[in-house]
């Protein structure tokens, strides 16, 4: 299994560390647009990883907005990645993540956290 898709599996399962250090080795072999989009999914499965094990809600938020700016620009399908589903729930979130920072809810709701769906999986 290629890096990507063993990153996005990981990820699915809610393991989100071992999901970062997947797509870390994808993203020492990248460069350009495809460099940022990995270090986007890296960010963004750490942003859980606070959220879900560390409970840190300003590592959670700060690493969400990176994330995003990274995962933003890409287009449809980028890489085999579907982003629009992904982008939607990752804005939900981080708008979570900001309620829990500025101590509105007790934490993120796990049930809103994404699945990372790929392009490859849609028939």
């Amino acid at each position: 299994m290629d890096p990507l898709s063993r990153g996005a599996e990981l990820f699915n399962r809610g393991l989100y560390w071992e999901a970062h250090e997947a797509w870390e080795e994808l993203w020492l072999e990248l460069e350009d647009e495809p460099k940022l989009f990995v270090q986007g999914l890296i960010q963004l499965a750490a942003a859980y990883h606070k959220a879900t094990v560390q409970m840190q809600p300003r590592g959670c938020v700060k690493l969400h907005r990176s994330a995003l700016e990274k995962l933003a620009p890409a287009p449809r399908d980028f890489m085999g990645v579907q982003t629009e589903p992904l982008l939607v729930a990752a804005r939900r979130t981080l708008a979570e993540a900001e309620r829990w920072l500025a101590g509105d809810v007790p934490a993120i709701d796990r049930a809103l956290i994404p699945r990372i769906g790929l392009a490859r999986d849609v028939q």
